[in-house]
Order: structure tokens, then C-alpha cells, then sequence
């Protein structure tokens, strides 16, 4: 079959709209390796940016472990939450974490430790971060495939 140079131009234009449409409905989600150096995300409704990475510079499996929370508003200030907590698991096996993360301690600035991470297995994780500011509710999603 033989396409002319116009009908190929306007198939490629269709094909980067259609591209384009469904980056901008999907909700933010980073797939990561492991987040060893951090992971960034936007909240769905776009009210808050986070970075996350874990504090010892690894995920490691099977053991306890903390996290560093940085939470910034649409401006880039940092920005001290009303209410923070965090829930996920494996979606493709059906369960959720296999523990409670919490928040330990606000360390300024929009930066929380967080505690109670633990991971036992390898394969895609979610977690879930519930953020509350001022009255304002959003939630930010993070993949990350953990390949041990």
C-alpha cells in the first residue's frame, strides 16, 4: 500500500493529538526503578507537588524503613500539611502494604519523615499519598517497580 506525503503527515498529526489528549487525562504517576534518588509527582488535582526517596539512599526488601517527604504548592513554596497519610500496596496481587507508613516528624520547610515502610517483594508497588491543606484534599499516586 502506498501513502501519499499528505496522508502520512495528517495520520502523524492525528496520532500526536491523540497522544497528547490521553497524557493530559491520565492521572500523575511516576513509574520509577526505586526511587533510590527520588521520585517526584503531581497530586491529581494538581494542588501539590511531593518528592519522596527513602532515607538510608535505598528500598531495601523485607525490613523497616524511612522516608523523606518534600510537599510544594503550585508555586514551588513548601508547603506544611494540615493532614498527611499514606496507603498502597501491589495492585496486580491484590493486596495493600504490608505495613503502616506514618508520619514520624516534620522536619521544616515541607519536609516530613516518614516511618513504617516495608516492602516485601519485588514487582510494582503503589503508594498513596492523602494530602490535606487548609480544606483542600488532593492525592498523589507513585508507581515504582522494585527489582531486587
Amino acid at each position: 500500500m502506498r501513502y501519499t506525503h499528505g496522508v502520512l503527515v495528517r495520520c502523524l498529526e492525528r496520532l500526536k493529538i491523540g497522544c497528547l489528549i490521553a497524557v493530559m487525562v491520565s492521572p500523575a504517576i511516576v513509574i520509577a526503578e526505586d526511587c533510590n534518588s527520588g521520585c517526584e509527582v503531581v497530586s491529581r488535582e494538581g494542588h501539590f507537588r511531593i518528592s519522596v526517596s527513602p532515607v538510608e539512599g535505598e528500598v531495601p526488601l523485607r525490613d523497616h524503613h524511612d522516608w523523606v517527604l518534600d510537599v510544594w504548592d503550585t508555586n514551588n513554596n513548601p508547603v506544611k500539611l494540615d493532614g498527611l497519610s499514606i496507603t498502597g500496596g501491589m495492585p496486580g496481587h491484590g493486596h495493600g502494604l504490608p505495613s503502616q507508613p506514618r508520619v514520624s516528624e516534620y522536619l521544616g520547610e515541607g519536609r516530613y519523615r516518614l516511618t513504617g515502610f516495608l516492602f516485601n517483594m519485588h514487582g510494582d508497588w503503589i503508594l498513596r499519598f492523602h494530602l490535606v491543606r487548609q480544606g483542600v484534599q488532593d492525592v498523589a499516586d507513585l508507581e515504582l517497580t522494585l527489582d531486587y
